[in-house]
């Protein structure tokens, strides 16, 4: 949700309140503000809700009899003797029905005020808590980022802890000049890190794939795909390639149908040989 929606919805819920009188002293004051800056279409709304309260005031208002008719009235009970007490009751009657009428009406228009404030509260609320399980979907997602973070880094820890370990530097090839990777190989337990960077993303249907070249023939050794070229990608292979530094010669990584391929088909898009000692 953009800050101009909010900023109307936060209007619209502010206005129908001030309209209906159910803000309090610090909510009527921001309201008040926010209509000194309010924009043509933020006034037509106020306009809009001021004259609906404005009418459903005017349907409770009593209608009084006027003072003629009154008078009328009187002169009747007392002329009419004979059935004076029956008059008396039938106007007592009358009184008494009007009356119960006009409380059943302001009763009718209370509870209505009660209900739409009510109603105002329920949505403001609801917004709230829209807003708060948002926060909290934002806030789960970066902790299971900083999680996956955290284990590659023990795992990274954990292949450099390792006796023997090799580091291959592979770089970019004409297909993707700008690219860049390394290999850190533990050639005793098979297993590797990956650490690839300027690696275009993987298009539909595609997967990157590691290869191993033992005695010169590439070995598959894990597939992998890239989402946000803008970050540095790093990937755990556990089945690397059966071979050992005397046989190994180089890692690639080439552009596969979905899944990987038995043999290299596709573009080499990283390249990298494995340093020997001199002795």
């Amino acid at each position: 949700m953009t800050n101009s929606t909010q900023h109307t919805e936060h209007f619209e819920n502010l206005c129908a309140a001030y309209v209906l009188n159910a803000l309090d002293l610090e909510e009527q004051q921001e309201f008040e503000q926010l209509l000194q800056e309010g924009n043509e279409e933020q006034m037509q709304t106020f306009y809009e809700l001021r004259s609906a309260a404005n009418q459903l005031a005017f349907t409770t208002e009593r209608a009084e009899p006027s003072l003629a008719v009154k008078k009328q009235l009187m002169k009747r009970i007392k002329a009419d003797t004979d059935t004076s007490g029956t008059a008396a009751t039938v106007t007592d009657i009358k009184e008494s029905s009007s009356n119960r009428s006009a409380l059943a009406m302001a009763a009718s228009f209370a509870l209505l005020l009660i209900t739409l404030a009510l109603v105002f509260y329920a949505f403001n609320l609801n917004s709230e808590i829209n807003n708060k399980e948002e926060l909290i979907t934002q806030r789960e997602a970066e902790i299971t980022e900083l999680k996956n973070e955290v284990q590659q880094k023990e795992e990274l820890l954990s292949i450099l802890e390792a006796r023997t370990v090799d580091l291959i530097v592979m770089s970019g090839l004409e297909v993707n000049p700008n690219g860049y990777g390394k290999v850190i190989w533990d050639p005793e337990k098979k297993q590797a890190l990956l650490q690839v960077s300027n690696l275009p993303a993987v298009p539909a249907g595609k997967d990157y794939q590691l290869w191993l070249f033992k005695n010169n023939k590439p070995l598959p050794s894990g597939v992998f795909a890239v989402n946000d070229p803008s970050k540095d990608s790093f990937f755990k292979i556990e089945q690397m390639a059966d071979a050992n530094e005397q046989n190994a010669n180089a890692f690639a990584i080439t552009l596969e149908p979905e899944g990987g391929s038995p043999q290299p088909t596709g573009d080499i898009y990283l390249s990298g040989n494995v340093e020997r000692d001199a002795n």
